[in-house]
């Protein structure tokens, strides 16, 4: 058998830019005018509508372009990257006098001030120990701190409460009225219209003299003003526990006293909602007027008068906004919640 050795190559070109130039396609417009009043474009958009709707909408849901295998690469596994996808600290508030070992309870932004921020603090304590600690606790007062963020040390006003508070909402319509509730179930009400000069021009204030402060009701020390609570209700008409929720109804809508749900007229945030452990949902109304022929506090014991006069002569700057609610203050309306029995 006879062998031969043959090869092939191919022949090699040397590349260089090269370039193409097109004249785009024409009509004449009384052909364009045919096709544009077809049937048959009608029918061809008809048809790519929804697959034109759906490329839409996954080119808004996802990226198409995203490079899948760079996606799955782990950046924070990969030493020496101070990358940190975790919510950072921004400003810290503190306060060693009044809410050093306390808790936080609740916090509320203001509703028209920016950089103003509420926080409600409370005694870290089990029932027991607050059973077996109650003398300390009757001494140690209940605070709402009203903070500024230009200043993470003193805050802008100091809100006095007759018990813990465990949640309190400013009013949205009108932000100098500040509720809330109580462990042992009231509900009280400061008006804080005369400072909100000083929380609207936080910003302003500069730097503050470090002062120390050994009695907290001093009237001479302003930096952080004490307001001691407008109002608060009877004790024999609120919660029997903690009033652990508390939220105003909106300026369109009310509740009657017969629990009808009716327009406000008003256009202003009257009535507020509180919900306590004792399983009471309870509805108050800010509104109410004093009794024909009642003065102040008449009506009330004469310890609960005592302790109310010593209290305004006390804080001669308590405004009068709710005189006619404190410690007579009732629900217009209560829904006891049916327990739930069983499991589950």
């Amino acid at each position: 058998m006879e062998t031969c050795e043959k090869a092939c190559q191919t022949e090699w070109k040397k590349p260089r830019t090269a370039l193409s130039q097109y004249v785009p396609r024409t009509l004449p417009p009384a052909q364009l005018e045919k096709i544009n009043k077809s049937e048959e474009l009608a029918k061809f958009v008809e048809s790519v509508c929804p697959r034109f709707k759906l490329a839409l909408q996954q080119n808004e849901i996802m990226d198409v372009f995203a490079d899948d295998y760079n996606e799955l690469i782990d950046v924070d596994g990969v030493f020496g990257n101070k990358a940190d996808n975790n919510l950072k600290e921004y400003q810290s508030f503190t306060d060693l006098e009044f809410s050093k070992n306390k808790s936080i309870a609740q916090i509320d932004w203001h509703p028209s001030i920016k950089g103003i921020v509420a926080v409600a603090y409370t005694e870290k304590l089990k029932y027991d120990d607050r059973v077996d600690l109650s003398s300390r606790i009757l001494m140690t007062p209940s605070l709402i701190l009203i903070w500024g963020f230009s200043d993470p040390i003193h805050p802008q006003l100091v809100l006095e409460a007759p018990e813990d508070i465990y949640c309190f909402k400013f009013n949205p319509t009108d932000p100098n009225i500040v509720a809330a509730g109580c462990i042992n179930g009231q509900v009280v009400m400061w008006d804080i219209s005369q400072y909100e000069a000083r929380l609207r021009n936080h910003k302003n204030t500069g730097a503050r003299a470090n002062k120390t402060r050994s009695d907290m009701f001093d009237v001479e020390y302003q930096r952080s003003p004490v307001v001691h609570y407008a109002a608060v209700s009877s004790i024999e008409a609120s919660h029997k526990m903690a009033v652990m929720d508390l939220i105003w109804l909106p300026d369109t809508v009310e509740v009657a006293r017969m629990g009808v749900p009716v327009e406000n007229k008003a256009q202003a945030s009257c009535q507020l909602v509180t919900v306590a452990i004792d399983g009471n949902v309870m509805f108050w109304d800010i509104r109410l007027q004093k009794p024909a022929g009642a003065g102040g506090l008449g009506g009330l014991g004469t310890t609960a008068k005592k302790e109310r006069e010593t209290a305004k002569e006390k804080f001669s700057s308590i405004p009068s906004t709710f005189s006619h609610l404190d410690l007579q203050w009732k629900p217009i309306n209560v829904v006891p919640l049916s327990k739930l029995t069983g499991p589950g």
